[in-house]
């Protein structure tokens, strides 16, 4: 992957009767743009201006808003039947909404979105996770663009989680028809999905087809419904999305998820915070957020940037943390876990990596939800602690070169642990800096090894590591632990990558779920959360505030929804 781009480019028109285009910042390459499979937030950032959901969530009010549909559905509880206790959620389609061919979308694509979500073979595991509630789909007989998506539970996510999924062209994504005879119920029937997943010819085709490169990266199969179409994809260098010429969503009044105002987004990837900086004095990018903390507290300081550009840090919904292995035979116990939390001064790596901009966490919510557990303290940087639970673990210098050991599986094994870092993120290499600095304090070694992106995500994925940092992002709606927290998360696949839960934790996660009154369910959050400080599957460090930068020409505010901006709904101020 070539990470630096050319800080120069073409003098850029700034018409609006011509069109304008914004210049994106993208940290890190997508994996793919089929948004049913990708969780990766730099794809988000690009396929979010290709494909739309039912609903989506305002930048500003975090509410939903309507978006392929006229409406927010309509919620009904099911009393009687094979779906007794569940909820039916009745929606209807805009009849203006259009793919890129001018097709409309129909109730069929929504059907088939949801085949293909749920074919067991399709790698959207992810997604499952928090759609496992739904059981069928039925098209209204008199009116075709209505439709009512049936849920088998009460969840207390079911409206937010079934209508933000993403519509997919049948046309485009199953030209063949290999979904056409399966019944959704039947694939939302784990038992039946498992038996399919092994016999059933089709199912096997159309998972090979769909989680194929071509659907991900391939400009003619990348096909949406939403504002832009993808017209470049330069591997390492940068994405150009083009404004559709007759964009069915000027029709729509008030919608804002709808308004796209730049005829082109270009998003460049720049991962070294060296050049994204270059960039900007250049004046070669309009918008940059993740910026290092330092970077932008210095930035603040140059007069040619403050002249060009709008500072802002607002406060995000993200979690920073060192991950752990916990199935690794070095990290399985949770005294060993606690250690290395008590070798990490996380006061000071905010206000000596992060300046200050971060707020201080002890669990897996974010501070700002009301049923985050404040009586759970912050585990103390404190070395001498950190020994003591070692040596509780049997891990001792037996040897007498520095770094304890214990023998494991018949071998002598020293607590010599890896460090995953990617080489473009400052902050992460910092902070396996300060761990590979403090680990030998308490007998610990700490090696730091540094891989491309996509490369790291595969180790996570196979569990082929036992230490890195990273980053989680949150809704600003109730929290849903199964997706990074249920042992049923924990495959390749899923997001519990740290190998985390068991019976005691999944049962709480499954009664979080389903639990709508609100005070019942804080309680259950809050039982969560104990057993995860004391079990410590990860070190939690802190929730951060956004770095952006977005140029003064632009008439364009920031939000607390990752990243930070939108940028197809920037507009050129009046002056411009």
């Amino acid at each position: 992957m070539l990470w630096g781009i050319s800080c120069t480019t073409e003098p850029q028109e700034n018409s609006t009767d011509e069109g304008f285009p914004v210049q994106v910042r993208l940290p890190a390459e997508p994996d793919n743009l089929n948004p049913l499979i990708t969780t990766s937030l730099y794809s988000r950032i690009v396929h979010e201006n290709i494909f739309l959901p039912l609903m989506q969530f305002n930048f500003e009010s975090l509410k939903l808003e309507p978006v392929l549909v006229k409406s927010a559905p309509t919620i009904t509880s099911i009393s009687d039947g094979p779906y007794a206790g569940g909820m039916a959620l009745t929606y209807e389609l805009r009849e203006n909404a259009r793919w890129d061919n001018g097709d409309p979308v129909t109730t069929d694509d929504v059907l088939f979105s949801l085949k293909a979500m749920f074919n067991p073979l399709v790698k959207s595991g992810a997604f499952r996770a928090y759609l496992d509630m739904i059981r069928d789909m039925k098209i209204d007989t008199d009116n075709p663009r209505k439709f009512t998506i049936y849920t088998n539970e009460q969840y207390i996510l079911t409206e937010p989680a079934v209508s933000n999924i993403t519509i997919l062209p049948r046309y485009n994504y199953d030209s063949s028809g290999l979904m056409n005879d399966i019944a959704l119920d039947q694939l939302t029937n784990p038992k039946k999905a498992e038996d399919w997943a092994n016999t059933d010819a089709n199912i096997q085709e159309f998972a090979s087809q769909f989680n194929d490169v071509k659907f991900g990266r391939e400009i003619d199969n990348i096909i949406g419904n939403g504002p832009y179409r993808l017209t470049g994809w330069d591997s390492g260098q940068k994405l150009t999305l083009e404004r559709k010429e007759n964009w069915w969503g000027d029709e729509v009044k008030d919608i804002s998820a709808l308004d796209a105002y730049p005829q082109n987004l270009v998003f460049q990837i720049i991962g070294d915070q060296n050049t994204t900086i270059a960039a900007l004095k250049d004046l070669s990018i309009d918008v940059a957020s993740q910026l290092d903390a330092k970077d932008y507290t210095d930035l603040l300081q140059n007069e040619l940037l403050k002249e060009n550009y709008n500072f802002h840090n607002p406060l995000t919904l993200q979690l920073y943390y060192i991950g752990i292995n916990n199935k690794s035979p070095k990290l399985e116990d949770k005294r060993v876990r606690r250690a290395l939390a008590h070798i990490i001064d996380v006061d000071d790596i905010i206000e000596s990596l992060y300046f200050g901009l971060g707020q201080r966490t002890v669990g897996p919510f974010n501070p700002r939800k009301e049923y985050y557990d404040t009586s759970l303290t912050p585990i103390d940087y404190n070395i001498e602690k950190a020994k003591s639970l070692l040596k509780e673990a049997g891990w001792e210098d037996t040897n007498g070169n520095g770094i304890v050991d214990k023998m494991i599986g018949g071998e002598l094994t020293e607590m010599e642990l890896t460090y995953l870092t990617t080489p473009t993120s400052k902050f992460s290499r910092n902070l396996g800096l300060i761990l590979e600095d403090n680990a030998p304090k308490a007998g610990i070694k700490v090696i730091i090894e540094a891989k491309e992106f996509r490369s790291l995500i595969e180790d996570l994925k196979k569990r082929e590591y036992e230490l890195n940092g990273g980053a989680m992002g949150q809704q600003p709606i109730p929290d849903d632990p199964k997706q990074h927290w249920h042992t049923s998360s924990d495959t390749p696949n899923g997001s519990n990558r740290v190998g985390f839960g068991n019976a005691v934790t999944d049962s709480l996660i499954d009664q979080i779920r389903v639990t709508m009154d609100e005070t019942k369910r804080n309680e259950l959050y809050k039982e969560f959360q104990q057993i995860v400080y004391d079990e410590q599957p990860m070190i939690f460090l802190f929730s951060p505030q956004e770095r952006i930068l977005i140029n003064k020409k632009f008439d364009a505010k920031p939000s607390v929804m990752s990243p930070g901006f939108q940028p197809s709904h920037f507009k050129l101020n009046q002056d411009n």
